[in-house]
Formats: C-alpha cells, structure tokens, sequence
C-alpha cells in the first residue's frame, strides 16, 4: 500500500455481505446523484453506479484514481481531488467508506451541504463521539455540529476483517439526514468555542459580543441549539 495512503487512514473494503449492506441502505434511485469521497479500490463505486442515474466520485490519489478509471460506466464522473477542499458538484445522496482521518473533515463538510442523506463508514470511537450530548466526555465540537445539522442513525457495526488491510478498530455504518444547515464561518465559530470548553460559556459568549446568562455553565455542557446561537 502507497504510504500516502497509508497516511490517509485507508482500509479498503472487501467485504461483499456489508457492501450489500451499505447499498441497501443507501436506497439510492435512478433519479439521483450520488457522491462518493475517495473511490479506493472501486468495490463502492462500481455498485453505486448500477444503481444510481449519476456517480461523482472524487479521488485524491492519483494511483486510485487511474484505476478507477478503468471502471468505465458512463454515468461515473471520477475528480482526482480532495473534495473536502474544492466546490463540489451537487448531488442527493452521499455514500463513503471514510479514511479515518477524514471523518471529521467529512462531517464539517456535511454539515455545510444541502443533500437527501448520507451513508457513511466511521471509525466506532468516532461514531460515539458525534453522538455524544452535553456533559459528555466525548462531548465536542463536532458533537455540537453533528447533532444539530443531522439526524444520526447508527445502522450497523462492522468488523475489522471486512477490510483490507484490516484497521486497529471497529466500524459502524451511519445514515445521516440533514436537519440544519450552517455555513463554513459558523463551523469556525464552532471549532473556537470548544477551545474554550472548560469555560464559563456567559463570559465566552461576551467576548464573543454575544449577551446572554448561560449561568453557571461550561461551554461544553451547552446544548447545541445554544451553541449554534453564539455562532450565528
């Protein structure tokens, strides 16, 4: 395997019994788009465009990328970019096997877009971190973020052997479907609040020019309808 994706947090499914899964869960319609982050070894790809009118799948390794090419459906647009980093094209549905290292970009990135619904393949440790409320160890920006831009289902674990090479931990599938929408500024605000987490969050949200009596309150016990507040 390349180090760059070695790097990258890349476990390439191979697991035909949980890609079916994964599809099916999708429910993707020959009326919609599909967007694919990273279409590794092209098992997800390939599925995806038999089922959907139109796949964008962006690849950043150009090694990957090549080899995708070959898949050859003439509904599959393959984009050798980062598309956590470019204007992406619109779609409905957005089905990935997130590199590790990506999920938090991912769901950032999610949380600015407007779709129908997300499938998504995380990290287990991951998934309890987004799930997590007010009070919580766990409890962090991306907590606050997820939890007011998404309704999260946790739809099934996956073990470590359904990939190649197999990871160091455990995986779940998500589906995702979209309650808010906030802009990439507000995402910002976010992340910079959370560096103030064991805070008083009245005196934070002041500094911020926000007037508002959280009372006694951390920053990281607010809901995240208050966090967004002092965003907005």
């Amino acid at each position: 395997m390349r180090a760059k994706t070695r790097a990258l947090g890349q476990h390439f499914l191979a697991d035909r019994h949980v890609l079916g899964r994964i599809i099916f869960a999708s429910a993707l319609g020959k009326d919609e788009t599909a967007c694919e982050a990273g279409a590794g070894n092209g098992v997800l790809t390939e599925e995806l465009c038999k089922r959907a009118g139109r796949v964008i799948s962006y690849e950043v390794d150009r090694g990957l990328y090549e080899n995708a090419r070959s898949l050859g459906f003439e509904n599959l647009q393959l984009v050798n970019a980062d598309l956590f980093k470019v204007k992406a094209a619109e779609f409905d549905v957005f089905v990935s096997n997130l590199p590790y290292s990506r999920s938090r970009d991912a769901m950032q990135w999610l949380a600015t877009m407007r779709f129908q619904r997300a499938i998504v393949t995380v990290q287990r440790e991951f998934a309890d971190k987004i799930s997590a409320r007010p009070g919580d160890e766990n409890y962090r920006a991306i907590s606050a973020i997820c939890s007011y831009c998404f309704k999260i289902e946790r739809l099934f674990a996956v073990g470590k052997d359904a990939f190649n090479p197999p990871p160091k931990v455990e995986s779940e599938v998500l589906r995702l479907v979209p309650v808010h929408t906030i802009t990439p500024e507000a995402v910002k605000k976010v992340n910079g609040l959370f560096s103030q987490r064991n805070k008083k969050a009245t005196k934070v949200a002041a500094r911020m020019g926000v007037q508002v009596d959280f009372g006694d309150r951390r920053v990281d016990q607010l809901e995240p309808e208050e966090i967004m507040r002092m965003a907005a």
